[in-house]
């Protein structure tokens, strides 16, 4: 018999200033939630997210919510007598049998919950995952001015493999932005 995976469970982590978050997979009953985080990024965090977060592209998320395909973590903290969605992570994986070896990751941190670990925590969690679901590398784009996601990255083993000059136009800043891609081989 099959055991649960560990990321099944949920995951209690302890931030460097004492707050307490839940890691756990996304569930059908999220959406509001995750929409309030997104919804409410400043523009200084906008400034490093190529894409925009309409409502339609959250609700697309939850359309069809399969772990195969997709597995997206959320950092949950409790806000009263609510759950608040404070951050959210993927790991993409591809369909197609040449690039089963690797997945494509991603990562948002709310503004409140920035430079608290919470960042470093949660991408380490998605390598772990990464390993437990026998990928050989993760991969991700990052805007190139986000320097402090670059030192997180690199310091969890990332490498920068390419720039992409003129990438994306960037609407918080009104100019166009490049992208680093990065990878992270796994042992």
């Amino acid at each position: 018999m099959n055991a649960e995976p560990f990321w099944m469970r949920p995951k209690k982590v302890v931030l460097r200033d004492g707050t307490e978050v839940m890691l756990r997979p996304e569930v059908d009953a999220d959406l509001e939630p995750t929409w309030e985080m997104f919804n409410s990024l400043s523009d200084e965090s906008l400034i490093y997210l190529p894409l925009g977060f309409t409502r339609e592209k959250i609700e697309g998320w939850f359309k069809e919510i399969n772990y195969e395909k997709v597995l997206p973590i959320l950092g949950f903290v409790e806000d009263g007598n609510e759950l608040r969605v404070v951050a959210g992570a993927s790991l993409e994986f591809s369909k197609e049998d040449i690039y089963k070896h690797k997945g494509n990751f991603g990562i948002t941190v709310h503004d409140d919950y920035q430079d608290k670990g919470l960042g470093t925590i949660l991408t380490q969690y998605i390598l772990d995952i990464a390993k437990e679901r026998g990928l050989k590398k993760v991969m991700l784009g990052v805007v190139a001015h986000n320097e402090r996601a670059i030192h997180v990255y690199e310091k969890l083993g990332f490498e920068k493999e390419g720039w992409l000059r003129m990438d994306f136009w960037n609407k918080i800043l009104e100019k166009w932005d490049d992208t680093i891609l990065m990878g992270n081989i796994l042992d």
